[in-house]
């Protein structure tokens, strides 16, 4: 079984990566690589997300594109409180961030990985559902972020896709409020 986008259902969706500037870092990678359009969340995080078990403060804002039927995603921090990105920035530096893997019970997911000694780094309600970062082990290159598996989840990340294929280069920069189902 697969994704509306083409990935396999167990398989990763996406790769993600911290930028200092978002504008500059899509501009970048539309045009060396080709990738777009861009779906913007201008405000995610802050009230309502948990960080190392604490309320979260911080803020970012991110963008989505599609290179062929993977997902990629450019965070940038908003503020210098404590959060994931910022703080694998300080350690690492901009680049490589996350992949992410979308559950169709993300609740069960977090439960077998927390068995397993995984500790959950962050969580919030995103539009479809939650998400959770969680450790990926020491040798690996950053987190692991589960994505509750679900309608909405999939209507997004397939308009995403859709909007690049044959895409032909024209708004390269949209707000991803555009995709989100209404309420």
């Amino acid at each position: 079984m697969e994704f509306p986008f083409g990935q396999p259902t167990d398989a990763i969706i996406q790769f993600a990566y911290t930028v200092p500037d978002l504008t500059a870092g899509m501009r970048w990678w539309t045009a060396e690589l080709g990738v777009g359009p861009w779906f913007v969340n201008e405000r995610i995080g802050g009230e309502g997300s948990t960080y190392l078990g604490e309320p979260g403060r911080a803020e970012f804002t991110l963008a989505l594109a599609f290179s062929g039927h993977m997902m990629v995603e450019l965070i940038q921090t908003l503020d210098d409180e404590p959060s994931i990105y910022r703080d694998a920035h300080e350690r690492r530096g901009y680049g490589f961030h996350h992949i992410a893997k979308a559950v169709p019970n993300v609740s069960d997911e977090v439960a077998r990985r927390e068995a397993s000694g995984a500790s959950v780094l962050f969580h919030d309600r995103v539009p479809g559902g939650e998400v959770f970062f969680v450790e990926a082990g020491e040798d690996a290159p950053g987190m692991i972020e589960l994505v509750e598996d679900n309608g909405t989840t999939r209507g997004i990340f397939t308009s995403v896709w859709r909007a690049s294929v044959d895409w032909d280069g024209s708004r390269p920069v949209r707000d991803l409020a555009e995709l989100l189902p209404v309420r």
